[in-house]
């Protein structure tokens, strides 16, 4: 697996995740080794929906669909300094990602379906990759269940010293999401996303945390990106909203 450059992780902070970090050294989860003796396994698709149910049922499937935030990032690639993040969602693949640091300019990121922009330009390659992932997450659970014949059983894994189920979905050719499932609570804790479709595979986690409720819907307002087992950084939410609509000029270059 090729290590991602300073460039290329900070798309993945602005569009992709990180590996849940064990204690001592960051990795992904590990799979859980045979035991003598198991409690029978529930259903994917009775996890799918007591998972769409913790988030809030039929109401986050629909205010999930169109999602504003606000907050701040921090990141290795800025020590010390803490940037300003905002982040618009529409499901219909359109995202729009703003981070700024002092003393730069903002880094704009716009996904419009197939088409992703970065400055205004159109980019390809790994920043669209990482822009499509995570827009992909963003609409999770509901992107699961809507593709529920799709999404394949993955099995357990250990994320912080607990036990999660690991339901996985390609989304595009060459592009796959890994959601894993806190199976007591319903509860997402971390998204793996993967793209091997073009000259250098991506491989990212995102893990959250400070799980809120915001209008009956329930939020994780924290959010550690890590790239092949690496920190990328933080994002910390401040300010979460459900628009009725969003303006199309959101998802312009």
């Amino acid at each position: 697996m090729v290590a991602l450059p300073a460039s290329l992780a900070m798309a993945a902070l602005l569009s992709a995740g990180s590996p849940p970090p064990a204690p001592a050294e960051p990795g992904a989860p590990a799979p859980e080794g045979p035991a003598a003796s198991q409690p029978e396994k529930e259903p994917a698709a009775a996890l799918l929906r007591r998972c769409m149910a913790a988030y809030g049922g039929e109401r986050a499937k629909v205010r999930l669909g169109r999602v504003k935030v606000t907050g701040k990032v921090t990141s290795p690639l800025h020590p010390g300094e803490v940037g300003r993040y905002t982040r618009v969602f529409n499901r219909t693949s359109r995202l729009r990602m703003e981070i700024a640091f002092p003393g730069g300019a903002p880094d704009v990121r716009i996904l419009d379906g197939v088409r992703a922009f970065r400055y205004g330009e159109p980019v390809a390659g790994p920043i669209a990759a990482a822009l499509q992932l995570h827009a992909a997450r963003l609409d999770l659970p509901a992107l699961l269940l809507e593709w529920e014949p799709r999404v394949m059983d993955e099995g357990e894994v250990t994320h912080q010293g607990q036990k999660v189920r690991v339901l996985g979905l390609e989304v595009a050719a060459g592009q796959r999401i890994e959601a894993g499932i806190d199976p007591r609570s319903g509860r997402i804790l971390y998204v793996h996303g993967v793209s091997r479709g073009g000259p250098r595979e991506m491989d990212a986690y995102v893990v959250y945390g400070d799980f809120r409720k915001v209008d009956g819907v329930l939020v994780a307002f924290a959010e550690d990106s890590y790239a092949n087992g690496e920190p990328l950084g933080q994002v910390e939410l401040s300010t979460v909203e459900f628009p009725d609509d969003v303006p199309e000029s959101e998802f312009l270059p």
